[in-house]
């Protein structure tokens, strides 16, 4: 079983958008073509029967039961194998189509992950500049008399001038590299999220011609026998539990 991962809300979302279990799709996809095979193998057993010197000899009752009971047989078996077979190309196509755009995700969540913790440091580190910045200005300013709003106060030393007026400049500089390195981050967390949405529209585009296959090969069958009745419900957006196709997380 496919033990998907739970935190989607590093990308800002509230669940997979690629639910599903590849495997066991995969395995009913082989349960369903050997099912239609089993099909074929009693088809030609039915007709080697319908040919046997001793059916075609009987009489009476017991060779009309028979031959009414037979008749459709064949037909039915017929479209009952290639319901089965239609049923499960559908699903050989699917999952792997299904594993491609888990990987995408899975991707994208590692990328966000990578980003996103990024980001935090980086938010903290712009922060901390941004205080330094209002602190080293403030002592800068106050040796301006143009900017220490008039107060009357001793000449500054020359050197404390010249180290305050650094400070102020190394404390802007470590503002703008702050800001690149969150704008830095922001840009892989919001490529990670893309990366997610694209995986997302696979996932659904997949399912959505599975979907369709899938009525295919049951409108092929016998009428109003449907097989997937047997196995649970399909939702092409979202899985079930209930169903082959949900998410095992």
């Amino acid at each position: 079983m496919s033990h998907r991962p739970a935190d989607w809300y590093v990308l800002d979302l509230d669940n997979d958008p690629t639910p599903g279990d590849p495997d066991r799709i995969r395995k009913l996809a082989g349960t369903l073509h050997d099912f239609a095979d089993d099909v074929s193998d009693v088809l030609r057993d039915l007709k080697g029967i319908a040919k046997e010197e001793e059916i075609l000899s009987w009489a009476g009752k017991t060779a009309e039961v028979f031959a009414e009971e037979f008749e459709d047989a064949p037909k039915k078996l017929r479209k009952l194998k290639k319901s089965y077979g239609l049923a499960g190309d559908a699903l050989a196509t699917f999952w792997p189509d299904l594993q491609d755009a888990q990987e995408k995700a899975d991707k994208a969540l590692r990328d966000g992950r990578k980003a996103r913790e990024e980001l935090t440091t980086a938010q903290t580190a712009l922060t901390g500049a941004e205080d330094w910045v209002r602190r080293a200005t403030e002592k800068s300013d106050s040796y301006d008399p143009a900017k220490n709003g008039g107060k009357d106060v001793p000449k500054p030393d020359e050197a404390d001038v010249r180290r305050a007026t650094r400070d102020a400049q190394h404390a802007k500089a470590r503002q703008a590299a702050a800001e690149r390195n969150v704008e830095s981050a922001q840009s892989a967390l919001d490529a990670a999220k893309k990366l997610a949405g694209q995986a997302k529209g696979l996932r659904e585009e997949a399912a959505r011609r599975t979907v369709t296959k899938l009525r295919e090969a049951s409108d092929a069958g016998i009428p109003n026998r449907h097989w997937w009745e047997e196995i649970g419900d399909w939702s092409p957006t979202t899985g079930t539990r209930s169903s082959p196709y949900a998410s095992g997380s």
